[in-house]
């Protein structure tokens, strides 16, 4: 889902740019996103919203002695709707895990590096929220003065975080770069605590629910990659990333509903095993075409305005993690292939800032996958998995030399 394919830093993770930060002054960006998810079940489109959200990130640097740089780092993504949403729907029913809530949830990442010489080493951490508290409770019962009514609500957003590791090697027309990332997932935690006692209510009584699990499951990726300058104006770029999501919780949400109120059934518990999804192995590619005057990030003199561009394009191949479907769960999920092209503009120095202004589009297209059940009774023993998605981004960052 991600349209920085085509960006040449996309080979290296954010924690990298607090190495860098140093070297290149102080910088902010801020951006816009937008999504468009046209998946498919047997040819219908699913009930999927757009998904899009505000960018935000700052670098800032400093040079401390024997040549060492020090650089911090901190981004954010914010959604446009909610910090994060949740839904309820059958657990049986096909969904597309990987695409409904992980672009719908507030992030943030902070990262801190150091730099001498060509290499650079930074570490950090990517901040997500979960949701939990006491729950709800309502209460309705009569006493000596009638009827009457009790409501309380805790909700309570606690953060998790994840690791950021990266370390960066620049040897001039020859870069690399390595990071490691944790596993994010917003955590769910919801119980709901109803008692009744009413004179002469047949349903007097309690009724509690608890809904526990885990949602926008962003799996724990290594990442390894490099850039090759084959011409001052032209430049490839790889990379390699595992994703794994062998570790992944179940994408549906445990639940437990207890109702005593003199019917029957007095309990009821739904639980889903463990997914055994698989780990899968991303490959990347991507060229960079850039003007006669640079790159339009790169150092500029005080009097350069000149506009600087970059062109880019990308390729990406995303194996799906989905094992064939064969119980009650009935993941949608398919290999994607990844088409992205990018832009970037340097316009000059103004107020002694360096502007620049990035656009970005990807195209994910889904290969069409059938998954059948070898048990015909099972919900939706037979469906086909298809469609695509489209990412768009616009920025503008400012460098203060």
């Amino acid at each position: 889902m991600r349209a920085d394919v085509a960006d040449p830093d996309a080979t290296t993770a954010p924690v990298q740019n607090a190495a860098r930060a140093a070297l290149r002054g102080t910088r902010f960006r801020i951006g816009y996103m937008h999504g468009i998810l046209d998946l498919r079940l047997d040819g219908r489109t699913a009930p999927l919203r757009d998904v899009a959200g505000i960018d935000a990130g700052v670098q800032i640097g400093v040079s401390l002695p024997a040549r060492f740089s020090l650089g911090l780092a901190l981004s954010a993504h914010m959604p446009n709707t909610a910090i994060a949403q949740i839904g309820f729907r059958p657990g049986t029913e096909p969904q597309f895990f990987r695409y409904e809530s992980v672009l719908q949830r507030a992030t943030f990442d902070l990262a801190l590096g150091i730099r001498k010489g060509p290499l650079g080493v930074g570490v950090g951490a990517a901040v997500a929220m979960d949701m939990g508290g006491d729950g709800t409770s309502f209460t309705l019962g009569q006493d000596a003065q009638g009827t009457y009514a009790d409501a309380a609500s805790d909700i309570r957003l606690d953060y998790r975080a994840a690791p950021i590791v990266g370390v960066s090697l620049d040897l001039g027309r020859f870069s690399f770069g390595a990071t490691y990332r944790g596993a994010l997932a917003l955590g769910l935690l919801v119980e709901s605590d109803i008692r009744i006692a009413l004179a002469e209510n047949p349903l007097n009584g309690t009724t509690a629910i608890a809904v526990k699990g885990a949602s926008g499951f962003d799996p724990a990726r290594w990442a390894l990659g490099t850039k090759f300058v084959l011409h001052p104006r032209w430049a490839i770029l790889g990379a390699l990333e595992i994703q794994q999501y062998h570790d992944a919780p179940p994408p549906v949400a445990n639940v437990t509903l207890d109702v005593r109120l003199g019917t029957s059934p007095g309990r009821t518990e739904v639980e889903f095993i463990a997914p055994r999804f698989r780990n899968v192995l991303v490959p990347r590619i991507g060229v960079e075409w850039t003007s006669p005057t640079g790159r339009p990030g790169a150092e500029r003199l005080p009097n350069d305005e000149r506009f600087r561009w970059a062109a880019r394009a990308g390729y990406a191949l995303e194996p799906s993690p989905v094992p064939p479907q064969t119980g009650f769960t009935s993941y949608a999920d398919a290999p994607s292939h990844a088409f992205a092209l990018g832009a970037g503009l340097g316009i000059g120095r103004y107020w002694g800032v360096d502007l620049r202004f990035d656009l970005a589009g990807r195209a994910s297209l889904l290969a069409p996958r059938v998954e059948q059940k070898q048990i015909p009774a099972l919900p939706y023993a037979k469906y086909e998995v298809s469609g695509k998605t489209f990412v768009g981004t616009i920025s503008m960052e400012g460098s203060f030399r």
